[in-house]
């Protein structure tokens, strides 16, 4: 295909998310505003759709649009979204106009430069000061990034079929921002998730970033889908991050040889049972919380979106290794308890020995 016949870009923008978990928990009723403008609930605005279905959240999270920035010349949109489960979304956003060409040279140069991902870290500091009343358990940031590439209107204008079809090659290689050709395994791959409702919108899915052709409006929800679902893949990094801790502490720990040694060793044990327990019905807890956070039912053309997202993003697998290290800790809790009881056991048998013991003594004295 000639680069002549490649479409301009009418309208699009380029997206940044920057994804922190910051805390346990975001008490929302508590924020008023940030950078000096209102929060506002937001809830998904999905497009009206005859397939049955509903998806929302079950606590809509807050919106707030922040000051634009000035990066390498370009005015660049900043949106903040704070989830109730400790989570903080930065957007950093530029509008795009021109040739088929510009728009993947500016794409790849928002990719590669890392100016947006700097910018964001600039930001948070500010962030993290105005949630300050409302954050619990605030910890070191843990960041996951994410960048969707929007096409509002294109002249001419194509169909999906066309995108996935004529104009393969130049979709590959906008999703992944390479610059030499892709093989045709690897564009096979990388457009391998896709959708499409109507017969001009398309979305296609890879696990670091996504394409969005559609209406502004409809393109937003969209990319609100795919950032929830990097919201829960920061979260189960966090907890993961924290049961990684846990049994690193667990392995130095010998629950055998701590209950040997007296007293103070068992209260020392029977402490760390009461950390072991609380850790997994916190993470457990919270986990729930973050992944039951957007409420599905049916099969509807949004729900299906979201849980390919999911599986791209490798979110059920972080489920299993994080369900494996808490059947690990669930183990040696109760190794632990059982331990602990043996030690108990061990020591009342030593008082009733030396209270028979005495007695015997006694008993032999007396009769002399």
């Amino acid at each position: 295909m000639s680069p002549k016949s490649l479409p301009r870009v009418e309208q699009g923008r380029i997206h940044g998310y920057f994804v922190y978990d910051v805390g346990e928990t975001i008490d929302l009723s508590k924020l008023v505003n940030a950078g000096g403008k209102n929060f506002v609930s937001a809830q998904l605005d999905l497009r009206s759709m005859a397939a049955p279905g509903y998806i929302q959240f079950q606590v809509p999270p807050l919106v707030s649009t922040l000051a634009d920035i000035e990066l390498a010349g370009a005015t660049v949109a900043v949106r903040l979204k704070i989830f109730d489960y400790g989570v903080v979304s930065l957007r950093l956003s530029v509008d795009f106009s021109g040739n088929f060409d510009q728009y993947l040279e500016a794409t790849r140069k928002v990719r590669h430069s890392g100016e947006f991902a700097a910018a964001a870290e600039k930001l948070l500091p500010t962030v993290l000061k105005d949630l300050s009343g409302a954050l619990s358990k605030p910890h070191v940031p843990i960041l996951e990034d994410y960048f969707i590439f929007e096409i509002n209107t294109t002249a001419p204008a194509i169909t999906s079929a066309d995108w996935l079809n004529e104009y393969r090659k130049e979709l590959s290689a906008l999703i992944t921002c390479e610059t030499n050709a892709l093989s045709v395994l690897e564009q096979e791959e990388s457009l391998r998730v896709h959708f499409s409702y109507f017969e001009n919108d398309l979305v296609v899915v890879q696990w670091d970033s996504a394409v969005v052709i559609d209406t502004r409006a409809f393109a937003d929800a969209t990319a609100g889908i795919l950032e929830f679902a990097n919201t829960q893949l920061v979260e189960l990094r966090t907890y993961d991050a924290r049961l990684d801790a846990e049994l690193d502490e667990i392995y130095k720990w010998n629950v055998v040889r701590t209950s040997q040694h007296g007293f103070s060793g068992r209260k020392e044990a029977l402490k760390r049972i009461e950390q072991l327990r609380s850790l997994v019905i916190d993470v457990r807890e919270l986990t729930d919380r973050s992944s039951n956070a957007l409420k599905i039912i049916g099969d509807a053309f949004y729900a299906r979106l979201y849980r390919s997202a999911s599986s791209r993003l490798g979110l059920e697998d972080w489920h299993k290794q994080m369900e494996s290290k808490l059947t690990c800790i669930d183990d040696v809790y109760q190794f632990a308890i059982d331990q602990s009881q043996h030690a108990r056991s061990e020591f009342l048998e030593i008082i009733i020995i030396a209270l028979i013991t005495f007695e015997i003594f006694l008993s032999l004295y007396r009769g002399h």
